[in-house]
């Protein structure tokens, strides 16, 4: 064998691995300095594994009450343009009003839901029904200045949690708070928030309509009483048509055209009268799947996962120490003045605890 690693065979070249023994004693030279060390990685470990479990231990119980949804397509009757459309024999589009899950999920996380919920109180039945402010409840305290608001926004959006579910096309909501009372309290005014605001929204949609719809039945309004003044004067004029093909034509178009701007003008005025009523109802479209309930069990709070972590965390910590002492008395047994100056300037600044711990373990 070469040493490019070529075998020759004949009149083929085949390439095989070659490893060296520099190769071979770096990998026995790291496992070395592991366990030259092994005592500080393994304190070090079992200190982040204390650590983790005592964070986890010690650590407040959180609930969380949870709602689930499902939005309702809109059940608004055609609009105005689209009933006058589909009268004409046109398709148009799919309603534009029917959000599906994505936008709530947006929506509950969004400044304008959760921002008038922190201005508000909840009543906090660990503290014998107490009213209490929802920002002094996120520890934000004093008056409610626009950084103190901005802070409870922030807290409670990390309160609260939003997923789709694509299997059902439903929307699950949970607020987790270390009261139960309060979580059952915020979960409640966020889906009654949800209400609020597409109730809000489609009754601004439906008085824009309204207003839309209003104006163009003005316009078929005087469209109608144009037509059927023209028809008039021409029976005015031409009393007896059934002996002239020309003036029996004539009347028919005119009367066609009365037809149809009569009947655009009854689809319109239909189409106000819907959005006037949608203008002023109220009825949720959501559906409500699992409504907020009173948590009586906490959150689990992982002191075991806390207590690996940890441990795995401060012995790569530890290992890490361990190859950098490595590394340092190996440029201390270097030849060099400019090393041998630098270290005999950490030496002096080393504590004494240092010096003898070192000396051990050279």
């Amino acid at each position: 064998m070469t040493d490019s690693g070529r075998a020759i065979t004949g009149s083929k070249t085949a390439l095989v691995p070659v490893y060296s023994e520099a190769d071979e004693f770096s990998m026995w030279a790291l496992a070395a300095v592991l366990l030259r060390h092994r005592r500080l990685i393994i304190a070090l470990a079992l200190f982040g594994a204390l650590s983790g479990l005592a964070s986890g231990l010690t650590s407040t119980r959180v609930y969380t009450s949870t709602a689930t949804f499902i939005p309702q397509g809109s059940d608004a009757p055609q609009t105005g343009l689209a009933a006058a459309a589909s009268q004409l024999g046109l398709r148009g589009a799919a309603n534009a009003s029917s959000w599906g899950p994505a936008l709530y999920v947006k929506l509950l996380q969004s400044r304008s839901l959760l921002e008038p919920i922190v201005l508000e109180s909840v009543p906090v039945a660990e503290q014998n029904g107490r009213s209490v402010p929802v920002m002094e409840l996120l520890g934000i305290e004093g008056p409610p200045q626009p950084q103190r608001v901005d802070r409870a926004f922030r807290a409670l959006a990390g309160k609260v949690s939003v997923a789709e579910d694509h299997r059902l096309g439903a929307v699950k909501v949970g607020v987790t708070t270390q009261w139960p009372s309060v979580s059952l309290a915020l979960a409640n005014r966020l889906v009654s928030g949800v209400n609020e605001f597409n109730v809000s929204t489609r009754r601004a949609q439906a008085a824009l309509e309204r207003q839309f719809v209003e104006g163009q039945v003005r316009e078929a309004e005087g469209a109608l009483a144009a037509a059927e003044a023209r028809l008039a004067e021409f029976l005015q004029r031409n009393r007896v048509t059934a002996g002239s093909p020309h003036l029996a034509f004539e009347q028919a178009r005119m009367e066609r055209a009365v037809e149809m701007r009569q009947q655009l003008h009854n689809t319109w005025a239909t189409s106000r009268e819907e959005a006037r009523i949608r203008e002023v109802r109220d009825i949720p479209v959501i559906t409500v799947l699992e409504k907020p309930h009173l948590p009586f069990i906490g959150e689990p709070r992982n002191s075991a996962q806390k207590a690996v972590v940890g441990g795995l965390m401060w012995a790569a910590i530890g290992m890490l120490i361990a190859f950098l002492w490595h590394g340092i008395m190996a440029a201390r047994r270097a030849k060099s003045q400019d090393a041998g100056e630098f270290f005999r300037l950490i030496d002096d600044a080393t504590p004494r605890f240092i010096k003898k711990y070192r000396t051990r373990r050279s």
